[in-house]
């Protein structure tokens, strides 16, 4: 009996030494926890305090974990910014929405020997840039005796709400249009031996004595100084489009009997695919071209049947867009406009939905990779940037120290220092979240 009791003694003291020593170890763990956290709120509030001492500048910053659901930073996230080019993300996950393998060029159908045609607004339809044609090549293997092209119901304003009047005259404020053709811009280039005008049909439209750069604000009239000519530099500008020049420069390219018929419905015709969609979309990233953003929104509006942008931007806000916690103010695909205004917890909300819409290699493909030089890990950011003067933006994903993938949007207004500065102080900020977290 002595004994027995003894050994249950001598359990009862071990089991007491096991429960306390997991006690410990689970207190300890606890404590490790606690000091983790305290430790990453201390790195937090410097990192806020940093954003919001951003010389000069009203600045918003939303941070969120893809893989835990859960806003990791939030600072004047609710706060409406000019988003500039940052608007472009809108038209990727619009036009990735779609589904498309190729961009759809144009409907059609023949009838009475006669091939009828309506444009989509592709924007790569005999673009300098894009060497394979397949809407050109299919397009003219479908020609008869005539082609008939039908602009749209409603007209397509040539520049966007918004965008500046006096940029007529530069490359990135290419004119939209129904039809876009050669890019809607002419190229002057000075090579070795001569000068040469593409399209060719605008030749005699261009000065080579005048004395400034410019086109006339009402006509199609082109100054070229020789001596602002250089053979590495692409210099063109953008055409004035209207109905009758497009039907002039396809008649000058396909040498055929074109008639400009009138206004017809988007139908259910036939298709002429243009090029792969996943090159184009990169391209409108990677170089943040205005003209392919916003014929690309114009693209995605004919396809799905709107015959105004801004119904289909109504339509959007209802659909893919619903989930977003603030109302969108957005009125163009390229982000010139002025009128455009987002949150960066919609941004981040964005960001999401394109995560969970594909691939993470995808994104990579999408997403510009920034800050990629000798000194820094070149694989952390993907992300866009934009800006308009005294607004910069930068959203997109960050890859931290320890694996994890997070959406950020980091947008900075109605400063008043070198631009160079904010990007730099940004740069700083989101080094030290990937080092944070």
């Amino acid at each position: 009996m002595l004994k027995w009791l003894f050994h249950t003694n001598q359990l009862n003291e071990k089991s007491i030494l096991v429960f306390l020593k997991i006690i410990l170890i689970l207190i300890l763990l606890s404590s490790c926890r606690l000091i983790q956290k305290t430790h990453l709120k201390t790195h937090v509030k410097k990192i806020s305090n940093e954003v919001t001492k951003l010389p000069k500048s009203f600045v918003g910053f939303s941070v969120y974990d893809l893989e835990e659901n859960k806003h990791l930073i939030k600072i004047n996230d609710e706060y409406y910014f000019t988003p500039a080019s940052n608007n472009k993300i809108l038209t990727l996950v619009t036009y990735l929405n779609l589904n498309l393998t190729n961009i759809p060029s144009f409907q059609y159908e023949k009838k009475n020997n006669q091939l009828h045609l309506i444009p989509l607004g592709d924007p790569t339809f005999l673009h300098p840039e894009f060497k394979k044609q397949p809407g050109y090549a299919s397009l003219t293997s479908l020609l008869t005796d005539s082609l008939i092209i039908h602009p749209p119901l409603k007209p397509i304003a040539h520049y966007g709400p918004g965008w500046s009047w006096d940029d007529y005259n530069y490359y990135f404020q290419l004119e939209r249009s129904w039809l876009p053709i050669f890019g809607n811009r002419v190229n002057v280039q000075l090579s070795k031996d001569n000068v040469t005008v593409s399209p060719s049909f605008f030749t005699p439209y261009v000065n080579f004595e005048s004395v400034k750069k410019y086109r006339d604000p009402h006509y199609n009239i082109f100054n070229y100084p020789i001596e602002s000519l250089s053979q590495n530099k692409k210099n063109y500008t953008p055409f004035k489009v209207n109905n009758e020049l497009i039907k002039k420069l396809l008649l000058d390219t396909i040498h055929t009997n074109i008639i400009l018929g009138p206004p017809k419905a988007l139908g259910k015709d036939s298709l002429i695919q243009g090029p792969l969609v996943q090159p184009i979309l990169k391209k409108m990233m990677f170089e943040s071209d205005n003209f392919l953003a916003e014929q690309l929104l114009l693209n995605a509006q004919r396809i799905e049947g709107y015959e105004t942008q801004k119904e289909y931007l109504q339509s959007l806000k209802s659909s893919l867009f619903a989930s977003l916690p603030d109302p969108l103010i957005w009125v163009d695909g390229s982000g010139l406009s002025v009128y455009n205004m987002n949150t960066p917890r919609n941004f981040v909300k964005i960001l999401e939905i394109i995560f969970n819409m594909i691939t993470w290699d995808e994104i990579k493909e999408f997403f510009p990779n920034k800050f990629s030089d000798e000194n820094i890990d070149d694989s952390f950011i993907y992300a866009k940037t934009g800006t308009l003067r005294h607004n910069q933006a930068i959203s997109g994903y960050l890859v931290t120290r320890s694996g994890r993938k997070l959406a950020f949007s980091f947008l900075s207004n109605h400063y008043t220092v070198s631009p160079s500065k904010i990007r730099a102080e940004t740069k700083k900020i989101l080094i030290k979240i990937r080092d944070t977290f």
